[in-house]
């Protein structure tokens, strides 16, 4: 385990508008058998995230004020129930790329997705995180 600086970019695209935001956190980076770990907590907001990389597939686990187990595989789309403090919410979520590369210290994940909710697309998004 190391700890590490873990930038995550977000930009989320509707119809009428798009919202995209850059945060950085200080976590922690473990390479565990043939899976990569990002571990960080979000302490404004009090959310711990753990991200697992495993056969250019990405899990996304949230714990806290927003949980969620997010799921980005582009060979079949993931159904699950998202909390947020205004409830549940049951999200579909469709992966268009996903891509893992091993920088020099350590690790890129770039995802390109969409989310349907009810069969209708609400969003095309771009999620990257970046720990080194």
């Amino acid at each position: 385990m190391k700890e590490t600086q873990i930038t995550v970019y977000d930009k989320q695209m509707y119809p009428t508008h798009s919202d995209e935001a850059e945060n950085k956190f200080l976590g922690n980076l473990t390479f565990k058998n043939e899976s990569i770990y990002i571990t960080y907590k979000d302490q404004e907001q009090g959310i711990t995230t753990v991200i697992k990389t495993k056969d250019n597939m990405v899990s996304v686990k949230r714990i806290g004020a927003m949980k969620g187990n997010l799921e980005f595989d582009s060979n079949k789309p993931h159904k699950t129930l998202y909390s947020t403090p205004y409830g549940d919410m049951e999200i579909e979520i469709v992966t268009n790329k996903c891509d893992i590369y091993f920088l020099t210290k350590g690790v890129k994940i770039y995802i390109e997705y969409k989310i349907m909710m009810q069969g209708e697309k609400v969003s095309d998004n771009i999620y990257l995180i970046v720990a080194n």
